[in-house]
């Protein structure tokens, strides 16, 4: 049964964080997109950034899409990925978040004409600028798009061994639509992956069922799995994950705005957490879904029966969770060790 605190809404805006879910691309909050799309003559069908307000709210995943498209259009230069790593940067900072594993797609850019080396340019800078401007250190998930590449090229993986790759990559990622690309057809990249001492980070189980979930277990070595939530389907899958002390990456508002779960209150992550599975939490796409980590972490106080004992394990365990480095996890880890629930 949750605490009745009357200010742990405060507790959790000042208690350090730690966010493993996060798509770069989806983190462009409207004054950033508005300022890269005049930067770059980009028509976003808005004149001013409050004018892009009806542009963040969406009824179904089409409308979600074509919000998703409209911020990879604005995103041209070096400065432009510079620009908005820092902005991600300083927002994640307002909320004490001290690290954060951000994901991004290396492809979905270079398809529309944006050369590698300009992408790892901008991303190198905005890295360096979080630290420098904010004190957020992050690193990154670089992922493959499932319906976007050939699962016979290999392109993902070829690009992060060769030299064009950004500092800071921990992991290889899997998103894009799961019905139709199962875990299976990646296979290759991720035994790549893995053996050049990167992590398994793939989305399984969001919209298909637990056979994803194996799937990225089985087939991809997955470290810890994105989304998820479809697993509480299968007894044994869930037995697995919680004896395997494999975490999930839980998105509630992001599941709730893509008509994956009908309400906040009916989102399962109460229900995984309670089986004894590793649950982090995460905002995935935070601007488009309107959300910040203080607000998913505040949710799942209300709604799910986090106490606030329970919100800093929640912290802990994504800090163990995380590919951080040792010097990172030692000092964050101190941080908690100080704070009382």
């Amino acid at each position: 049964m949750a605490d009745q605190r009357d200010d742990v809404a405060a507790w959790l805006a000042a208690l350090p964080k730690i966010e493993l879910h996060l798509h770069l691309e989806g983190s462009l909050r409207p004054a950033t997109m508005f300022n890269l799309a005049e930067r770059n003559n980009v028509d976003i069908g808005a004149s001013t950034p409050d004018d892009l307000t009806g542009l963040y709210e969406f009824n179904d995943f089409d409308d979600f899409a074509r919000l998703f498209l409209t911020g990879l259009n604005v995103l041209r230069t070096a400065q432009d990925f510079a620009d908005a790593t820092s902005a991600l940067a300083a927002e994640l900072a307002s909320q004490h978040v001290r690290y954060a594993e951000v994901t991004t797609t290396p492809l979905n850019h270079q398809r529309r004409g944006i050369a590698l080396e300009e992408y790892r340019d901008g991303l190198d800078e905005g890295r360096r600028r979080a630290r420098s401007e904010s004190g957020v250190e992050l690193s990154w998930i670089c992922d493959i798009s499932r319906e976007s590449e050939d699962p016979g090229s290999e392109a993902t993986i070829d690009y992060l061994l060769g030299p064009a790759a950004p500092d800071g990559v921990v992991g290889l990622g899997l998103g894009g639509i799961e019905s139709g690309f199962p875990p299976e057809l990646f296979a290759s990249s991720f035994q790549r992956a893995k053996a050049n001492g990167l992590a398994s980070l793939p989305h399984a189980g969001e919209t298909v069922g637990p056979a994803s979930v194996w799937g990225a277990l089985r087939s991809l070595g997955a470290d810890r799995i994105g989304h998820g939530i479809q697993s509480l389907d299968d007894e044994k899958l869930v037995a697995h994950l919680a004896d395997q002390r494999i975490p999930l990456e839980l998105a509630p508002t992001s599941n709730v705005c893509l008509k994956i779960v009908d309400s906040p209150q009916a989102h399962p992550l109460g229900r995984l957490a309670d089986a004894g599975i590793v649950t982090t939490i995460n905002t995935d796409d935070p601007a488009y879904f309107q959300t910040t980590l203080t607000d998913e972490l505040l949710t799942a106080h209300r709604l799910h029966g986090f106490t606030t004992s329970k919100l800093l394990a929640a912290q802990v365990a994504a800090l163990d969770a995380s590919y951080a480095g040792a010097e990172i996890k030692a000092r964050i880890r101190a941080e908690l060790e100080r704070v009382l629930p």
